[in-house]
């Protein structure tokens, strides 16, 4: 990924923010394209379907997709960010994170993971089945999240609040 790219990410970062009790690397939330996120494994239909009718339901996105900050391959959020791409969503908002604050497990006992393994196939669109691998977060990861959808459809901002906290958007 080039410097500009990353540095156009910076730019994005919102007001609210906490240090990983584990590392003290900041961790960001941003608002990005689905389509910049990178799956690393399927989704499944049904789940889709769920996720997209509680998002519906509540009318807020309340979860952040977790991505890796430099490759913004997707560590959770698969089901989310397909609902979002479906419903050609502008912006998802996003918990930038890195392999230092996150452990990497397996759903799936024929698969020993590795982070350069997952960014990589990722980065190569070559998705592990659904449910394959699982991030936890090092730190208490309750950043407050409530973007109405009609902002995240749109992009337009209706509250001053998100207006506030928005820096624009990488390409």
């Amino acid at each position: 990924m080039s410097e500009y790219r990353i540095d156009m990410m910076d730019k994005l970062i919102m007001d609210k923010s906490f240090t990983a009790k584990k590392t003290a690397a900041p961790c960001r939330i941003v608002l990005l394209a689905p389509h910049q996120l990178l799956p690393t494994e399927d989704f499944i239909e049904e789940r889709v379907l769920q996720v997209g009718r509680d998002i519906i339901h509540e009318g807020v996105w309340h979860q952040p997709i977790l991505v890796e900050r430099t490759s913004l391959i997707i560590m959770d959020g698969h089901h989310r960010r397909e609902f979002a791409r479906r419903h050609l969503f502008a912006y998802v908002p996003c918990l930038l994170l890195d392999y230092s604050q996150v452990e990497l497990r397996s759903w799936r006992t024929e698969f020993d993971l590795l982070p350069e393994d997952v960014i990589a196939r990722g980065v190569q669109r070559r998705l592990y089945p659904a449910k394959t691998t699982r991030h936890v977060v090092h730190a208490d990861v309750n950043i407050p999240c409530n973007y109405s959808l009609s902002e995240l459809e749109h992009g337009g901002f209706t509250t001053p609040s998100a207006a506030d906290n928005y820096q624009g958007h990488a390409e």
